[in-house]
């Protein structure tokens, strides 16, 4: 049986980003600076030896309802085959008024999280294969990643209700930012998300 955390990195490398949102159940959003700001924006934040470039992404609905269905695309390209071991590191931010605060990372690698050695995680799908969403994408879940072009469309992702305390600071406004690295070497590749997160309304009895 696959763990969270497995499925969050199931297309890691250069397809990790994806993964990230479902598995942060959707504690994605934007930035905001004295407005409000219900569109998605994003960045590529890489050093100038990056290896991993994002062109393109794209998310609906914006702002992120919870609980609910989260559809992104995502293209880009990878200069160079990416090396057998790669952590990423997430960070988030959410803000209150204008000042940020980092959500720390729980118990269950939901927030501002480290994902080590991924390519060691990903080893179980090379028996199972990879999780339907990237298989009918023709996403690859395993490592090594090659050099290459990326051009994905509309990926769904399922986001589950919040329970508890936590439920009642879904509201606001957020900033994600993913790096990728080698482990012991160089950052491959950076992605910086802004945008806002809504709880569903509950539909008024008549």
């Amino acid at each position: 049986m696959m763990t969270r955390t497995a499925l969050r990195m199931c297309s890691s490398s250069y397809y990790i980003f994806f993964i990230i949102l479902a598995l942060l159940n959707s504690e994605i959003a934007a930035r905001s600076r004295g407005k409000k700001r219900a569109e998605l924006q994003y960045s590529d934040c890489g050093t100038k030896d990056k290896i991993i470039h994002f062109h393109h992404l794209h998310a609906t609905p914006t702002p992120v309802i919870i609980p609910g269905t989260l559809y992104v695309s995502i293209s880009g390209n990878v200069t160079e085959d990416l090396p057998r071991r790669v952590n990423v590191y997430v960070t988030i931010k959410k803000y209150f008024f204008t000042f940020p605060v980092r959500i720390p990372c729980f118990m269950d690698g939901i927030g501002s999280c480290s994902y080590e050695n991924i390519c060691a995680t990903l080893e179980q799908f090379e028996l199972t294969g990879c999780p339907l969403p990237l298989h009918y994408q023709g996403i690859p879940c395993t490592c090594p990643f090659l050099a290459g072009e990326f051009n994905i469309n509309d990926v769904a992702f399922n986001l589950p209700k919040i329970q508890g305390f936590a439920s009642s600071l879904i509201n606001g406004n957020y900033e994600l930012e993913l790096v990728v690295q080698e482990e012991d070497g160089p950052e491959l590749g950076c992605l910086r998300v802004n945008f806002s997160m809504r709880k569903r309304r509950r539909k008024r009895r008549l």
